[in-house]
């Protein structure tokens, strides 16, 4: 995946989810023509605790994004 295509796809999803900010996505090839990035981070509860947040991004080679899905 090219990295301007990574970067601008980052950006919107940092927006998105600003837990994952700055964390920089693992990428896999996806099905034939697609790609899947995934984001982890630790994000805080409003009660205090902690928990891992994971964010998966599957995109096309164009870098638009397909469908976006999230852990609680």
């Amino acid at each position: 995946m090219d990295s301007k295509l990574l970067e601008s796809i980052c950006k919107d999803i940092y927006q998105r989810f600003p837990e994952v900010n700055g964390v920089r996505p693992k990428v896999r090839k996806y099905e034939t023509d697609s790609y899947l990035l995934i984001f982890q981070a630790k994000a805080q509860t409003s009660n205090g605790l902690s928990m891992q947040r994971t964010v998966r991004v599957v995109t096309d080679p164009s870098g638009k994004v397909k469908k976006v899905s999230t852990s609680r």
